[in-house]
């Protein structure tokens, strides 16, 4: 959701900022007042192209800044933002432009590209207007918006699946049909890594760290025997501490039985003498297991030298020398004979089969439901004024992919007897908006785009025409934020929230955009009911209007 936007030196706009609010947002204001402004500086925050002609007379530069609530946004479309907007619930997005030099993009706070920022808005509003490209005109997504209308999730997730398959066991024949083109200079190649790898018949994940522990130890061993052997010297030699300890034993046993009261010394004495028995004990045979094997220790040093070069040669570890044996084993195999190489192509030829199955039958869960989606937008289009307005969806098969094996189109024809073309090239931007309110409506597109922005949608209507627009947009921004720009009562009096431009006239000219109270409400559509003045008749009519939502 859009909820603030602060405008500077923008045009006739000195500062001004708009507090939005979730539901159906209102923009009016006479000819000339400035609205067209609060859409321009909403296009260049959205990424846009600025020029110094948009900046204030007087002013240096201008600036336009948005904060957008991503509370309620998809996780799937979170995932789709790049890095720089965060995992916060607020997005800030500012940028200026200089009279001189280059401007700066700003979100949350970091230096951006305008290409960043238009990466990023465009995932989370849309401008329904003339020459505003959105969801609805981009044929590449056609599919998923009808898939969306059909209820075709189950099968377009079953397509993804079956295509995935299909695609990944024919990348695989088509390597190893490279391979067999290649024949003999590939099994050399093969055979080649294998006696390389071969080398180190006890490769394994692991086997570095096995190695550099048993080096360690065994190159240790020398210096371990020694310091041992001085160990058990100093424990039981003619000096050592087992004799002073026969000593010490007998003047313990004198202490203890001319004074019975240190029974105490005696039991501690004995518990050390035991602790020192059994490590005289485990130094013994640690000493007696240690091997200076100089030849072994060579081999293992050889073997881990060899292990070295295996891995800086191939760029891996040693695990990764597994793998890659293991990879070149199984093609050197498939090589040796054709057997897997047909095994294969019929697997591949199962997977297709497979892949077009599902395809039928998405194919005709989307025949079905175009047919039901064009009627219902010929409907809609029909209570909007553009009676004779068709909507045909075109399949054209393709190859399976992931989405199916048809391309889909939608085409419009906006008068009676006009071949269907594409949406975009709907040259009226009052029927290009209505098109779009249309399918919106019925489509209830959720793309993570939940900021819609229209403008000239109400162009070429009035009357009952126009409040059948005002209450579709009505409906839309009961799930979507909804701002639009309008000079039609019938659809201001729908709106939870109306904001007013005015152009003041003093010194110099300024635009003023003051959000409405319920009275101030009642008068401005009373002045769009009856012009400039404004009467208790206009007003009563203004009441009846907006209370009849």
């Amino acid at each position: 959701m859009l909820t603030e936007l602060t405008i500077s030196n923008f045009a006739i706009i000195e500062r001004q900022a708009l507090s939005f609010h979730s539901g159906f947002n209102v923009i009016s204001g006479e000819t000339g007042a400035g609205k067209s402004i609060i859409l321009h500086a909403l296009e260049f925050i959205l990424g846009a192209k600025g020029s110094p002609s948009m900046i204030r007379t007087g002013a240096e530069q201008l600036e336009v800044q948005a904060l957008f609530d991503l509370t309620a946004i998809p996780e799937t479309v979170r995932a789709e933002l790049p890095e720089i907007v965060g995992e916060g619930d607020e997005l800030v997005v500012l940028r200026n432009l200089p009279r001189e030099g280059r401007g700066k993009v700003l979100i949350n706070g970091r230096l951006g590209t305008v290409a960043l920022l238009e990466e990023i808005v465009r995932k989370i509003v849309n401008i329904c207007s003339q020459h505003h490209q959105t969801k609805l005109l981009d044929s590449r997504f056609h599919l998923e918006l009808l898939d969306g209308f059909c209820g075709c999730g189950d099968l377009a997730e079953q397509m993804r699946e079956a295509h995935r398959a299909w695609a990944d066991r024919r990348s695989e024949l088509q390597k190893l049909k490279e391979s067999h083109a290649k024949g003999a200079e590939r099994r050399e190649e093969l055979e080649a890594l294998l006696e390389d790898l071969s080398a180190l018949p006890g490769l394994k994940a692991g086997r570095r760290v096995e190695l550099e522990r048993e080096v360690k130890r065994i190159g240790n061993a020398e210096r371990l025997i020694s310091v041992g052997q001085r160990a058990l010297g100093l424990m039981s030699g003619e000096e050592g501490l087992t004799i002073s300890m026969k000593e010490l034993a007998g003047c313990i046993q004198e202490i203890s039985r001319l004074d019975p009261g240190a029974a105490a010394i005696v039991s501690d004495f004995e518990q050390a003498r035991a602790a020192l028995s059994r490590s005289e004990l485990s130094i013994s045979r640690f000493v007696d297991s240690l091997d200076l094997d100089a030849e072994t220790l060579e081999s293992l040093r050889e073997e881990l030298s060899e292990l070295a070069r295996l891995e800086r040669k191939h760029k891996t570890d040693d695990a990764g020398l597994v793998a890659l044996k293991d990879r070149a084993e199984r093609e050197l195999s498939a090589l040796s004979g054709a057997d897997g190489l047909k095994g294969l192509e019929q697997e591949v030829a199962q997977l297709f089969d497979r892949a077009m199955k599902v395809g039928r039958e998405l194919r005709k869960a989307r025949t079905a439901g175009a047919k039901q989606l064009c009627k219902a937008v010929a409907q809609d289009l029909a209570e909007l004024n553009m009676r004779d307005a068709t909507l045909d969806v075109r399949f054209t098969e393709t190859e399976p992919c992931a989405s199916g094996i048809d391309r889909v189109d939608f085409l419009i024809s906006t008068n009676k007897g006009q071949p269907h073309a594409p949406l975009a090239s709907i040259a009226s931007g009052g029927e290009l908006s209505r098109v779009m309110l249309v399918l919106k409506k019925i489509l209830r597109e959720r793309s993570g785009v939940n900021v819609l922005i229209f403008d000239e949608v109400d162009t070429g209507i009035s009357g009952g025409v126009a409040r059948s627009v005002g209450q579709m947009l009505k409906e839309i921004s009961d799930r979507s934020q909804v701002v639009c720009i309008t000079h039609l009562p019938q659809v201001a009096s729908l709106s939870d929230r109306h904001f007013l431009v005015n152009k003041q006239v003093g010194d110099r000219a300024i635009t003023v955009v003051k959000q409405l109270s319920e009275d101030e409400k009642v008068d401005e559509i009373a002045r769009m009911l009856a012009g400039y003045t404004i009467t208790d008749a206009s007003r009563a009519s203004a009441r009846e209007l907006i209370g009849s939502k």
